[in-house]
């Protein structure tokens, strides 16, 4: 099979893959309990001051959910759904307005700040950690508690226990990150608000980085093992390599597991980092999206996911090509190999 037949069979998949997950997306949002339009006219009506007989609610209500599309019937609104979202409009937002997509770009920058960093330190270093600790049996000692130990934490009981320690009880670091920080960094860069920043900032990355990196860690310890024991390795040993040489070859081998895991690895970061925009109120998607689900936000939510999930089949696209390049068996379907 030629790489482009590979590339064509991929993005067919992951397109069939994208129109089942956006189904997913706007069938449950639909069934969930409660009326968005309901919602939207009972914060206006329980505002201090304000009054409103019950008639002129159920005729707001009406009205609102009129203009949200919610009054016709489920097969029209699904073809009205994917009619907008081809053409980039995601509907009014009872937060934002209109201005969805504005919106959520803003906060998917903040996002990408994050978890692209994140994710690029701690596959390098749990990568270089595993294979040291696989290689090296007194380190491996050392090392696997402390692995174990990462790996088992939870991303938001990591965010409270750093948030605890060296943003409360000592204030080493600013225990929460605003989009002010983030914008008066990228705006006019300064050493200023460079160090406000990373500040700031620091707390956020620690917490997804040590929960992540223990992960990578104990994935390529396990690989490392399995593939210093194979059959190729102990050959190399009767011929005489070093175990210099045994150790890369058997690392490059392991690696590839590690890339095809990224993309997987891409839709934990992004539950993960939902999850820290709470602890740290960091200025994300994420947060935009717990608040979304609090005033049942129906097409505030739909474009979060929507996005979120076009990100992850993107990343899962781009490592399957980056994998095909670096091993053609997995293009060409040979087995055994």
């Amino acid at each position: 099979m030629s790489l482009r037949i590979y590339i064509v069979k991929r993005a067919l998949l992951y397109l069939i893959v994208f129109i089942v997950a956006n189904t997913i997306i706007w069938a449950l949002i639909r069934l969930a309990p409660g009326d968005p339009a309901l919602m939207a006219i009972s914060r206006v009506v329980m505002t201090p001051g304000v009054q409103l007989p019950p008639e002129v609610v159920r005729n707001l209500t009406e009205m609102y959910r009129h203009r949200l599309g919610l009054d016709r019937p489920p097969l029209e609104q699904y073809l009205v759904y994917w009619y907008n979202l081809f053409r980039g409009y995601f509907g009014v937002s009872t937060m934002v307005g209109e201005n969805i997509l504005g919106t959520i770009i803003v906060r998917l920058r903040n996002d990408i700040l994050l978890l692209v960093p994140v994710t690029i330190v701690s596959w390098f270093l749990g990568n270089w950690i595993g294979a040291l600790a696989a290689r090296y049996r007194r380190l491996d000692k050392a090392l696997v508690p402390i692995i174990y130990i990462l790996t088992s934490i939870p991303y938001f009981l990591m965010g409270l226990l750093l948030g605890y320690l060296l943003g409360v009880v000592n204030p080493v670091f600013t225990p929460t990150i605003t989009s002010t920080d983030i914008e008066a960094f990228l705006g006019s860069p300064s050493w200023t608000t460079f160090t406000r920043f990373i500040n700031a900032y620091t707390l956020p990355f620690l917490s997804m980085l040590l929960v992540s990196m223990g992960g990578w860690a104990s994935g390529m310890r396990t690989l490392m093992i399995y593939e210093m024991e194979s059959n190729y390795a102990r050959y190399m040993e009767s011929l005489g390599f070093s175990d210099r040489r045994v150790a890369s070859y058997a690392f490059r081998y392991a690696l590839n597991p590690q890339i095809s895991g990224l993309g997987i690895q891409l839709g934990t970061m992004i539950v993960a980092g939902i999850v820290i925009s709470s602890v740290f109120n960091y200025p994300g998607a994420g947060i935009l999206l717990i608040y979304a689900i609090n005033y049942r936000d129906v097409f505030l939510i739909q474009a979060i996911a929507v996005i979120y999930t076009l990100m992850a089949i993107a990343a899962n696209f781009l490592v399957d090509l980056v994998y095909a390049l670096i091993d053609p068996r997995i293009r060409l379907g040979v087995v055994g190999v």
